[in-house]
């Protein structure tokens, strides 16, 4: 246990259009996400749906949902909680969030006509423009470009592959974007990589990518820049 209790106060599920079990499972997102769930925190599923003001059929829907996205664990009549973020899992969730946008670039661009090429630079430098004061916002925008690149791939394994991971990335990554260089050196890579976007050069952009992420020969990965990511929540186990 991480020695605090869990406070949902303030996100109230309210009336909406959407289904209750997805409205509680964006909750409950949230929550992992943001560390009001810690990792190895224990749920419980009448606790939420008091909080949260439903029924616990939705609570459960959403637990096992998320269970399949290897973010809660759940054994039969013993306990249900956050799975742990292993020390390794913040450095292999920066390289493969790396990887995979440099390899849907690769992808997609070929397949790209000018205007959609336009677009998927201008999402580029949207990243650019926010990494400096919003890690978080400059997460999200990697995310727009990624899910926009992997619709165009006409792969749908790419689109798939990173749909089921992006979650998991969130949490353990902490929703930020790893800040692997000196902001001024990012933005200057960021706006190398839409240059080569419009160009459609795609194994230029790939590489450009891998260079903001440290993967290229003789470079370091990103490991430094989320490194004690978690140290938080690891003092707060320990006291």
């Amino acid at each position: 246990m991480w020695g605090y209790s869990v406070n949902l106060e303030g996100i109230k599920v309210q009336a909406q259009t959407k289904r209750l079990a997805d409205v509680v499972y964006e909750k409950l997102c949230d929550a992992i996400v943001d560390g009001t769930f810690a990792p190895g925190e224990r749920v419980r599923d009448g606790e939420l749906a008091d909080q949260l003001s439903v029924s616990r059929m939705p609570v459960r829907e959403a637990l096992q949902r998320l269970e399949r996205q290897g973010l809660i664990e759940m054994v039969a009549s013993r306990f249900t909680r956050v799975t742990d973020v292993a020390p390794e899992l913040p450095a292999q969730s920066a390289e493969f969030l790396g990887y995979q946008l440099g390899l849907s670039l690769r992808a997609a661009l070929p397949a790209l006509d000018e205007p959609q090429r336009a677009h998927a630079a201008a999402l580029t430098r949207k990243i650019s423009a926010v990494i400096g004061d919003d890690p978080t916002a400059a997460f999200v925008a990697t995310g727009d470009l990624i899910t926009y690149v992997g619709q165009q791939s006409e792969n749908t394994l790419f689109e798939s592959v990173v749909s089921d991971a992006w979650l998991q990335l969130a949490r353990n990554l902490r929703g930020a974007f790893p800040v692997t260089k000196p902001v001024a050196e990012l933005r200057a890579d960021f706006e190398s990589v839409a240059t080569l976007i419009e160009q459609g050069d795609a194994i230029g952009a790939e590489t450009g990518i891998r260079n903001v992420f440290l993967l290229l020969p003789d470079q370091p990965g990103p490991a430094a820049a989320v490194e004690g990511l978690w140290a938080d929540l690891e003092e707060s186990r320990e006291s």
